[in-house]
């Protein structure tokens, strides 16, 4: 994930850009190592939950601040016409297989004509598509978590109108994180993928968390216009992304972050 992954239900995937601010340094740490620092926002993915059919909100389980696991059940969509249609299209469907098989049987003795026998087939399949449509449109009423995280904005409440595309559920995958710092052209280089760094929050001013340089932009760009300076927004960077496993949850997406990665000064 180069950008910040944003899934909606029906699965379309997108990455989500957060807000950074950098003034990035070649600095000498505590212990007298050399290192890049630079500043960011704790991002994590975020996956919308949204319906695939419009009507009303039967159920939301899920609170803000809960866990899920993949596969929970998480909404409920009032589907009452869908039900009275399954009714009408399960009759003729039934209908249509039990013409089926008397024509069959007639047909097999030689009692009906081949193109009778192929309309009551064309009909009793006709029947059991329409049938298994429905189905399908009925299974689409209840939604499940795509990913194992915890439930970040509840945008809908029970009663309300659902439409397809419209979230009902933010969710985050907390378990791994990272934050995007930017860089000048002169100390780039000194960056590889893979790399070690570490990150501190303000609100856990005694810990770092262990990171790793996961891509480095191959091409600069101007700085992000949330650098307040306009001689910093003129310059040209390149962005820079370092991964975080966040087991705890203790890392959460928009926390202010500080970077330093180590580098070898010698090319």
């Amino acid at each position: 994930m180069v950008d910040k992954k944003k899934i909606i239900i029906p699965v379309a995937v997108v990455l989500i850009a957060a807000v950074v601010v950098v003034v990035v340094l070649l600095t000498k740490n505590g212990n007298n190592k050399n290192v890049i620092t630079g500043s960011g926002t704790i991002e994590a993915t975020e996956v919308d939950v949204s319906p695939r059919l419009s009507g009303d909100i039967l159920s939301i389980n899920y609170d803000e601040g809960d866990p899920v696991a993949a596969g929970d059940l998480l909404v409920e969509i009032k589907a009452d016409e869908l039900l009275a249609q399954r009714m009408g299209a399960e009759a003729v469907f039934i209908n249509a297989e039990a013409n089926l098989r008397r024509v069959k049987s007639l047909f097999n003795a030689g009692g009906v004509s081949r193109m009778d026998y192929d309309s009551a087939d064309t009909a009793y399949r006709s029947a059991k598509s329409h049938l298994d449509y429905i189905d399908a449109a009925l299974a689409n009423s209840t939604i499940y978590a795509p990913i194992n995280g915890v439930v970040l904005t509840r945008n809908l409440e029970v009663g309300e109108v659902a439409f397809p595309g419209s979230p009902i559920l933010t969710l985050a995958d907390l378990s791994k994180v990272w934050i995007k710092i930017y860089v000048s052209e002169p100390v780039v280089g000194l960056i590889k993928t893979g790399g070690a760094a570490s990150i501190g929050v303000d609100t856990w001013p005694d810990r770092t968390f262990p990171g790793v340089v996961t891509y480095i932009s191959d091409e600069p760009e101007f700085t992000p216009k949330t650098v307040q300076t306009k001689e910093e927004r003129t310059k040209l960077v390149f962005a820079v992304k370092i991964e975080l496993d966040n087991p705890e949850g203790l890392l959460k997406p928009g926390m202010p972050a500080d970077a330093e990665i180590a580098v070898n000064t010698k090319r």
